[in-house]
């Protein structure tokens, strides 16, 4: 059945549950006047009487009265959507962001993380969607309804925090914010509950693991020449061999981020070994005349099985800096993958990693590219994109859960083959800080909404 977008505003009446539509819309969905039907809103559903507005017939407004409005946990007016699905009139969608360290504070409700959302639930402007962010201590199982936040535009024309307690949603997009968090027993809790309800996607569900990724797309025929060569729990013998083969070799944690805790080994031609690493305080580089001092030197306060050995690749540069990409990718609403970002990341002088915490700078990739690659800047560019969403759906059906992001960083080597070193389920939002990549930091936000509004069936 067809979606309408319309304008849903509140009809004062304690007594009665109904909901007014103007005579177009009630001869498309084929309703009788007075008719009992079920009106939804998320996971809320409510009996009411469906009466037709005959003095505004083409109006595109429909009127809800009070007591409909408090039964089914309707949190404002506004620019909304509604069908008519299997006899039950569904308004919404209604949209929840999960989280942790949320407060009561409404000027920073969710803390230091409060600009973050802040830039997430904008992007409802103009979308006609319920929008908003809650804690698994927030949710009442027992009524079906979560005491939210919303971001709220005043009169004024400025944004303003607002807590209501509402409808649980139709879909919730998860933005649990670390491991550790994961396994709180709130958060544990909410999971396995939200896994029963019935129609209640969840998408980015958990953090993906290293080595995990790298299993799942390293035997994959589809992908494989973008994988580099990889072990888990490398021995010196593994490590020895790698350099053999390759003359640079990195050490990665399994579940690290931002570059913490990578080691560049190099086989030096001339004999030795350098190892290179960022230790908190500024980027270090050692030199070792034998391989296996070198390695007991890494692993003297790291757990072996906690790290993984990576081929290193020969990456092409700027500026005589290494540089890869963060490629971000979003399902839109035909759950179609597409592209809404490339930014490339230049190696700050002496870093292993492009990481912007270690002395990396972010440049857009099309201006890199053009740089590099001048009048075959496109062609690169499409090499990119292709390969980005031929991995983005490799791991999502490997996977096996909904997905609506992923971030990948990318490399191009000095032979222009595309390789991906990092799978990201949680991406973050750094390279949107650049000046000229505030659009695509847009159009990546709103098509978080528009695949919601997908899984959501709207």
């Amino acid at each position: 059945m067809e979606t309408f977008r319309m304008r849903l505003r509140f009809l004062s009446n304690p007594r009665v549950s109904g909901i007014i539509l103007p005579t177009n819309l009630f001869s498309k969905l084929q309703l009788r006047h007075r008719q009992k039907i079920t009106v939804m809103l998320g996971k809320k559903e409510v009996v009411a009487t469906v009466l037709q507005d005959k003095r505004n017939p083409d109006s595109n407004v429909i009127k809800v009265t009070t007591l409909l409005q408090s039964e089914l946990g309707i949190p404002h007016g506004g620019l909304i959507q509604l069908k008519l699905e299997d006899s039950t009139l569904r308004i919404g969608p209604a949209i929840g962001i999960v989280t942790t360290g949320i407060r009561r504070d409404p000027r920073q409700p969710i803390g230091q993380r409060t600009s973050f959302f802040y830039k997430l639930l904008q992007a409802q402007e103009g979308k006609g969607v319920f929008y908003y962010i809650f804690s698994p201590h927030d949710v009442d199982w027992s009524t079906n309804t979560v005491n939210a936040w919303f971001l709220r535009k005043g009169k004024t024309g400025g944004y303003y925090w607002k807590k209501i307690v509402t409808a649980m949603p139709d879909v919730v997009y998860d933005r649990i914010p670390s491991r550790s968090a994961e396994k709180h027993e709130a958060v544990r809790e909410f999971k396995y509950k939200l896994a029963s309800y019935p129609n209640m996607p969840m998408f980015n569900q958990g953090f993906f693991n290293k080595w995990g990724v790298h299993q799942i797309l390293y035997p994959n025929p589809e992908v494989n020449e973008h994988i580099p060569e990889t072990y888990t729990s490398p021995s010196l013998a593994t490590v020895r061999n790698l350099l053999k083969k390759y003359t640079i070799v990195y050490l990665k944690p399994k579940n690290g981020s931002l570059g913490y805790g990578i080691v560049k080994v190099v086989r030096q031609s001339g004999g030795g070994y350098t190892a290179s690493y960022h230790n908190g305080s500024g980027n270090v580089k050692r030199q070792f005349s034998k391989l296996s001092s070198l390695y007991q030197h890494v692993f003297r306060s790291r757990r072996v099985g906690s790290y993984l050995a990576q081929q290193g690749i020969p990456l092409k540069t700027f500026h005589g800096r290494p540089f890869d990409f963060r490629v971000h990718l979003h399902k839109n609403q035909q759950n179609e993958w597409v592209v809404s970002c490339t930014a490339a990341k230049v190696a700050g002088s002496g870093s292993v990693t492009t990481h912007v915490r270690t002395g990396g700078t972010v440049i857009p990739g099309d201006e890199l590219l053009h740089h590099l690659y001048g009048k075959q800047k496109a062609l690169m560019s499409e090499r990119i994109s292709e390969a980005s969403i031929r991995l983005a759906t490799a791991i999502e059906q490997a996977k096996g859960i909904d997905l609506g992001e992923l971030g990948l960083d990318m490399g191009i080597d000095i032979h222009g083959h595309v390789w991906m070193f990092e799978a990201n389920s949680k991406p973050g939002r750094s390279i949107f800080k650049h000046a000229r990549l505030k659009q695509a930091d847009q159009e990546s936000r709103k098509l978080l909404v528009d695949y919601s509004c997908y899984l959501a069936n709207f």
